[in-house]
């Protein structure tokens, strides 16, 4: 490796530990490794053993010998779930549909995979022999580095490198190689692949990076640099018949959300990484959490910096959705609604927010988030009917009222939040407390202090301001947060903001004693805010 090369591979290295395998992500990536070799292998066994018609065998092969994305359908197909998935739809409509393969041809084609997985396991040293004899076959097309590696590597990995686009563009950029896609190059591929590993060793096995095989750990840098960090490399030239296939199903495994550290996210919410990670193992418990508090306690944008960590570097996504006493059931799971067709009035039952979004997040692998803003201010037990229940026991389906069955996954994260001064709401039943973990907030001055840092304005005197007024309020419940002042232009807008959020809400909850909202006027406090 060139020595710029490998100062350039060092810092990229040091910034992939530094932010991507401790996040939830990488802490998924990092137990697949064992997980899916451990599978294709027991896979590999059973077919090989087998006994069963030819045509439950061709089945066996493709579905169970092929890296498939994790989606409702390829799951209930019993498919092979891959970290590094090439196929993410079904198989023979693909090729089919590129005319690759005739619907006839599918015996052969699973045979020619399954002899060429033999003879590889069988006689690892005649890798490029067997490339070579599998590709001149006709029932190849299609079927290149990216869909058969995951298979040998899973049986011998220490023999043959799992090469996907990530792995190959890396290996090339990095050993300033031009190895394409084709089944033909991986023996080359393999083998420069297994020494720039070799010589990147030292970097690799050092303190703090997760217990993986070296192999593993180059390639969980890869699927990093390629997927989340989404590096800019040299455009490579493509065989004409390589692009297709690289880019049908590879594009939307690449569309990963960015990277998003438990560091940023305390330096972003104020909230220590200590504080932040007792949190988030609640939420692995429950699965669902409520941030509660008084207004500007930053409930929300806690909820949203929370959940974008909880995305981070996954294909998962995050959703937000607000409650208020018109919502109902049949806005949130599932409801009748009018539909004019052809001059016809219609009544399709049609699926709410909550349906939409389980149903998305069945076809991601990682984890994705609803966000539930005043979730109190509805009315819960009513609006999520049924799927109470399903909140608690995630491996279990019910019955909805059209008849269908629906279970919520396992990837699906609910955090909700709510303000504890709204007198309009109803207090939360126990059902949904036992349900959700929750986590109260209350008025964090030391963000307040921090925002403030190194500007022209007397943060501690509005810190005195506020105490005092929570003091007077007395209830935890009704306190002013800080976040009516993360201003920038503070020194601009506090007078406004007091007089035109402070003061009202003030006037609300001292509503019979006029005395005490006059101790908190203006007029009062300003010389107390340094104005």
């Amino acid at each position: 490796m060139l020595v710029e090369k490998k100062a350039e591979f060092v810092r990229l290295f040091h910034e992939f530990i530094n932010s991507y395998p401790n996040t939830p992500a990488g802490i998924r990536h990092t137990t697949a490794y064992n997980e899916q070799r451990q599978q294709g292998k027991r896979n590999f066994e059973a077919i090989s053993s087998d006994s069963q018609p030819v045509e439950d065998l061709t089945e066996a092969v493709l579905l169970q010998l092929l890296p498939y994305s994790k989606s409702a359908n390829n799951l209930q197909r019993g498919a092979w779930i891959h970290h590094a998935p090439a196929i993410k739809k079904d198989l023979k409509e693909w090729y089919e549909g590129a005319k690759w393969t005739k619907p006839e041809d599918w015996e052969k084609v699973a045979s020619s995979i399954l002899n060429f997985i033999r003879c590889c396991y069988q006689n690892p040293t005649q890798l490029s022999a067997a490339c070579q004899k599998f590709s001149k076959k006709p029932y190849s097309k299609g079927f290149q580095t990216g869909m058969l590696t995951p298979i040998l590597n899973a049986l011998r990995p220490d023999n043959f490198l799992l090469i996907n686009n990530k792995s190959r563009q890396v290996i090339n950029y990095f050993a300033n190689t031009s190895y394409s896609t084709k089944l033909t190059d991986y023996p080359a591929l393999n083998l420069v692949g297994h020494q720039l590993i070799k010589e990147l060793t030292p970097e690799l096995n050092q303190p703090g990076i997760p217990a993986l095989r070296n192999d593993d750990l180059f390639d969980m840098f890869s699927h990093w640099l390629v997927g989340v960090k989404k590096y800019e490399f040299s455009k490579e030239k493509l065989d004409p018949e390589d692009e297709p296939i690289e880019t049908i199903f590879e594009i939307e495994e690449m569309n990963l959300q960015p990277e998003y550290t438990l560091t940023q996210c305390a330096e972003d919410t104020g909230i220590e990484t200590e504080t932040l990670t007792f949190w988030l193992q609640a939420l692995k418990r429950k699965q669902q959490l409520i941030f509660s508090g008084p207004p500007g306690t930053g409930k929300t944008y806690l909820a949203k910096k929370l959940a974008k960590h909880l995305v981070s570097g996954g294909n998962g996504f995050i959703d937000v959705v607000q409650f208020h006493p018109a919502y109902a059931y049949e806005d949130f799971v599932q409801g009748i609604r009018p539909q004019k067709t052809d001059g016809q009035l219609d009544y399709p039952v049609v699926n709410g927010r909550f349906l939409d979004f389980c149903q998305r997040a069945r076809n991601c692998e990682d984890i994705c988030v609803l966000i539930i803003d005043e979730i109190n201010r509805g009315n819960v037990a009513r609006i999520f009917g049924e799927l109470m229940y399903l909140l608690e026991y995630r491996n279990e389906e019910m019955y909805l009222t059209s008849g269908e069955r629906f279970g919520i996954s396992e990837n699906v994260r609910i955090i909700g939040t709510m303000n504890t001064a709204d007198r309009s709401i109803a207090l939360v039943d126990h059902a949904l407390r036992r349900r959700f973990a929750f986590i109260s907030l209350s008025p964090n001055y030391e963000v307040l202090r921090r925002y403030h840092r190194g500007i022209d304005f007397s943060v501690e005197g509005l810190i005195k301001t506020l105490k005092q007024v929570n003091q007077q309020i007395g209830n935890p419940h009704y306190e002013i947060g800080i976040s009516f002042f993360l201003l920038p232009d503070i020194n601009q807008e506090i007078e406004s903001i007091w007089k035109m959020e402070i003061e009202p809400y003030l006037e609300e909850y001292f509503f019979d004693q006029a005395s005490l909202v006059n101790q908190f006027r203006w007029d009062k406090v300003k010389q107390q805010v340094g104005l």
